[in-house]
Order: C-alpha cells, then structure tokens, then sequence
C-alpha cells in the first residue's frame, strides 16, 4: 500500500496504519539521526520521539505525498534538540553504545558512517536527508528551510570533505 493510503487511514484514526507507515521509514529515520547526532542512544531517542510527534500530529499532515519529508523534518527537529541539550548535560562517562544499529554492509560503510559524523552538522544534515533518506534537493531545501542553492553547495562541500576523508591522497598524488 502506498504512503498516501495509510496517511489518509492513519488520519482517520487507523493505528495500524501509521505503524505500518513507520515500518516503511523507520531504518532511513533512523540512519539520519544517528548521522546527526553520532550517537545510537540520541538517534533511537531522537526517532521515537519524532514518531510520537508524527502520530499526535497526523492530522495536521496537508499533503499526505509528503510524509516522508515532514516526518524527516520532524526527525531533524528532534536531533538538534537533542545536540542543543547535550551541550548543557556534561556526562561523568560515556554509556556504551547499544547494539540496535547493526551494519550489515560492506566493511567500509562504517568508516564512512563514521566519516559522515565528522562533517559539520550543516553537512550531515543535508548528507543524511538525501542519502539516508533519498531525497531530492528541492525536498531537503524544503524541510531545512532554506534555498536550494544553500542545500547544493553544502552537499558538495561535504562530499568533497567525505571524498578526502575517504581517499586520502598519497605525497606522489599530491606532488604531480
């Protein structure tokens, strides 16, 4: 069944159709907000949050086509709040990470993964909405708020921070 369908079941009250819906989103949601917050505690925080959100607020969805970008707009909301607030809270240790996100890709997606975390977080923000979440850039200027423009030259800038991150230039490479 598509978004559009359970959006509108989910608006009329239809419980299993907004957990069917979140079924359909929940590992992209969930790959933003790590990639946002570089913590698997406030990713799985920053979603279940959002989704609460997301169903309290349903109704209020315009535009059912749109769900995907307004629940990542929510899921992005969340994670800065959730930075905003770590800056304030000064941990004595660091808990370990819970196992719930499993990589089960190549082993060079986790150090990408962890290339991603150390962009800016103007950068991991538009890296996460349209690679995690396969949007397009007028979507992602959309849930950011701002010109698409803005959204082109910060993933470019970003993917060519990942690029060197990545591959690392050799001194032969570099003196040609």
């Amino acid at each position: 069944m598509e978004d559009y369908e359970l959006v509108r079941r989910a608006q009329a009250g239809d419980a299993r159709a907004f957990t069917t819906l979140v079924r359909h989103h929940e590992r992209s949601l969930y790959a933003t907000a790590y990639a946002i917050t570089r913590s698997q505690w406030d990713a799985a925080d920053a979603v279940q949050d959002a989704l609460a959100d997301a169903y309290a607020g349903i109704r209020s969805l315009r535009d059912p086509d749109r769900f995907g970008a307004w629940v990542s707009r929510i899921v992005v909301n969340e994670c800065n709040t959730l930075l905003r607030k770590r800056v304030r809270v000064v941990p004595v240790e660091e808990p370990p990470e819970p196992q719930a996100f499993v990589w089960d890709g190549p082993e060079d997606g986790m150090d990408l993964m962890r290339a991603v975390q150390r962009l800016s977080p103007d950068h991991r923000e538009v890296v996460a909405l349209r690679y995690f979440r396969d949007m397009k850039l007028g979507e992602i200027a959309d849930v950011l708020g701002c010109p698409t423009g803005t959204v082109k030259s910060r993933l470019n800038r970003a993917l060519a921070s990942l690029e060197a991150a990545m591959c690392p230039r050799t001194e032969e490479e570099v003196s040609r």
